[in-house]
């Protein structure tokens, strides 16, 4: 009997160590899946001065906001999804392009300037791949969007599984079924608590990530200047001739001195 009693000891002490390691372990990996989350959206905040001196840029050319609006419905873009232009407008020509026309010059300079948005756009999206320096050969994909949006949905699947199927008082509930001594429960699951729940359950449940408040600008996947070049020529053929004289002064402000 003694013999029967020190196995069922050693397997009960077993069975807890290990529910004790997946309780702290698993909770221990979220918190370091939550801090690495945090950590990645301090990184992709960078891309965002980016993206809005892109849109800046653009706009400032499009010369007013109805403007713009027509401008992005023309190509079929969604005006709520340009994301929010930066108040300062950095130059970026070294001179103007060339072209017979001022109307031309000026199809040119949008032409430009939406190719760098596009390109601000689906980098900060989807990424884009670049060599790793710790592996010769092989390549990364940087932080963005869409990535961000996906892990933030399986961080808060996790978080519901966790507080669900692991919260304190369902461990102290499933231990207190094999031992009744409370020492024992509180030196192996390290939890003072007398009664079940205890309010632990909301002291020390994990809070999920609200993606929609981190603000992050919400951008459309703009259509390569490929093929909506032609579109941006005529919008810009249609109104350069009542507006010749703003668009000018547009047009050498984006000029670098």
């Amino acid at each position: 009997m003694t013999d029967f009693r020190d196995i069922a000891d050693q397997l009960q002490q077993e069975v807890v160590t290990d529910m004790a390691e997946t309780y702290f372990g698993t909770r221990r990996e979220l918190d370091d899946k939550i801090r690495g989350f945090e950590l990645m959206v301090d990184e992709f905040r960078g891309l965002v001065p980016r993206l809005s001196q892109a849109a800046a840029r653009l706009n400032l050319l499009l010369l007013d906001a109805p403007t713009a609006r027509d401008f992005y419905i023309a190509l079929d873009i969604v005006p709520s999804c340009i994301p929010v232009p930066s108040e300062y407008v950095r130059p970026f020509f070294d001179k103007l392009p060339w072209a017979f026309t001022g109307g031309g010059r000026y199809a040119r300079c949008v032409c430009r300037a939406y190719d760098l948005l596009q390109k601000a756009a689906d980098d900060y999206l989807n990424g884009h791949y670049y060599p790793d320096p710790d592996v010769p050969g092989r390549k990364r994909l940087t932080v963005h969007y869409l990535r961000l949006r996906a892990l933030a949905e399986h961080i808060n699947d996790e978080v519901e599984r966790v507080n669900t199927e692991l919260s304190p008082s369902s461990t102290l509930r499933y231990v207190k079924r094999m031992d009744t001594e409370q020492s024992e429960r509180e030196d192996v699951i390290g939890l003072a608590c007398l009664t079940d729940g205890c309010g632990l359950d909301n002291d020390l449940k994990f809070d999920g990530i609200d993606f929609n408040g981190l603000n992050l600008p919400v951008v459309q996947d703009l259509p390569r200047i490929s093929s909506v070049k032609e579109a941006i020529k005529d919008f810009c053929k249609e109104i350069y001739p009542a507006r010749k004289q703003d668009i000018t002064i547009a047009m050498n402000a984006l000029r670098e001195e």
